[in-house]
């Protein structure tokens, strides 16, 4: 069994990690952190067929990284094999911040509703006063607020993906962990059952799965492509003046 003085080293190698591809990323940053909810002795929720939501998270991670690397993405993921001391989500969080990734997706897998659902947090806006150049400490609780905008923006893309595929979505907010501690644009995708026509294909079917990854793929591209087109109409309005 591997030491929680290992478990330590392993978390430490991935800030590493983190920062090398930091360091290698292009501007545009174009940098996806990709994080598979629970792990080691937390199972998460148990699906069909006895699989369970770790197992799920993990194996779709490694499914939307190949899509997005294949789309001109960096990805990274807060961890890439099943950890034998659970991460908690304040080190997941860390680890995804420390990155300074474009977004962050988090996994997560449910035998109830249906379809896929999008999360956002539910934190407050910042009010008018705040400035997101000023160099002040960041609360840790609510460090997703000055992005709130921006992951709506992405939730909207990818649910527009997603609906273009014809899977149904349910895009809502809610203040849970590591979401509301992210400082980048973050959402939370949750995979339920597809039922259509009292016809049910649980989380666990891979075409299914192929199609979600192949969606939230292309919402990432269209969200990223609009980031851009931003970025120049904003560089164009600067030297103008």
């Amino acid at each position: 069994m591997t030491s929680p003085h290992r478990q330590i080293a392993t978390l430490f190698l991935a800030l590493m990690a983190a920062t090398a591809i930091a360091q290698q990323t292009p501007t545009p940053r174009t940098l996806i952190l990709i994080d598979p909810a629970h792990g080691g002795p937390d199972p998460g929720a148990k699906l069909a067929d006895n699989v369970t939501e770790k197992s799920l998270t993990m194996a779709f991670g490694a499914r939307l990284r190949a899509l997005l690397t294949t789309n001109g993405f960096s990805v990274m993921s807060t961890h890439e094999a099943d950890p034998t001391v659970t991460f908690t989500t304040d080190q997941r969080a860390e680890i995804a911040n420390h990155a300074h990734p474009t977004a962050c997706l988090i996994l997560h897998a449910t035998n109830s509703g249906n379809g896929i659902h999008l999360i956002t947090s539910e934190l407050p806006l910042p009010d008018d006063t705040y400035d997101p150049d000023a160099h002040h400490p960041i609360p840790w609780n609510t460090a997703q607020a000055a992005s709130i905008p921006q992951s709506r923006a992405l939730a909207n893309q990818i649910g527009l993906a997603l609906i273009h595929t014809k899977l149904p979505v349910l895009v809502t907010r809610a203040s849970i962990r590591p979401l509301d501690n992210l400082t980048c644009p973050a959402l939370a995708v949750e995979i339920a059952p597809l039922t259509r026509d009292d016809d049910t294909t649980p989380v666990t079917d891979t075409n299914y799965q192929q199609q979600v990854a192949q969606a939230i793929a292309a919402g990432l591209s269209s969200w990223r492509s609009r980031q851009l087109a931003d970025t120049g109409a904003g560089a164009t309005t600067g030297a103008s003046r």
